[in-house]
């Protein structure tokens, strides 16, 4: 009877794993006007800390009142974040094709941009957990996210890599986007988060 007991670690991985897919799913609907997407990774972020300290009640539960508590915040920071974003890649795609058999000013542009990129990336792996630490100021955020992004470099490097993992497929498309997007949808941002939850835990 023992091997039954809901305190086998068989049971604690498939109740671990189910709270991820339904943590992920959470988060693809919550994010679907695109704006509340900050409020959703906030929320997303709060839920695995909550599970990591065992205060998980709900999943369904602990990401609503999450994502309500951190909506105002989050989503200003998140619209920062996107516009950013948006512009960085932008000019990345400009400079990139101005590059070809031009100078060495658009070469080193371009270099510049791809700098200005990887802080963008830095900033975005702290910030919405920075959030959820209580910081309300835009420039604070930003500050205290790069101060812990450089501080803890490999931990970052490592969220940067899981966090970009979408984008890179997209990229080159075809056949890989095709076989990663279905796990993704049913639970690859939850796993991403979850996996950045234990870094963050040891940096922040």
């Amino acid at each position: 009877m023992k091997k039954l007991s809901v305190d086998n670690p068989f049971f604690d991985f498939m109740g671990r794993l189910g709270d991820v897919v339904l943590l992920n799913v959470l988060f693809l609907v919550s994010s679907l006007p695109v704006v509340t997407m900050g409020a959703s990774f906030a929320a997303l972020y709060q839920s695995f800390d909550d599970m990591a300290e065992g205060k998980l009640i709900s999943a369904f539960r602990n990401f609503s009142s999450a994502w309500k508590k951190n909506l105002k915040t989050s989503t200003r920071a998140w619209l920062l974040i996107l516009l950013s974003g948006c512009l960085l890649v932008f000019d990345l795609t400009f400079v990139g094709g101005m590059r070809r058999g031009a100078g060495l000013f658009w070469k080193v542009t371009g270099i510049g941009i791809g700098c200005l990129l990887m802080l963008w990336e830095m900033v975005f792996c702290y910030v919405f957990p920075v959030i959820l630490k209580g910081e309300t100021r835009i420039g604070e955020m930003v500050k205290r996210s790069l101060f812990l992004a450089v501080r803890n470099f490999p931990y970052t490097l490592l969220m940067i890599i899981l966090n970009s993992v979408p984008a890179i497929c997209f990229v080159l498309g075809g056949n890989l986007l095709a076989a990663v997007l279905p796990l993704y949808l049913v639970f690859g941002f939850g796993l991403t988060a979850f996996v950045n939850t234990f870094f963050l835990r040891r940096c922040i």
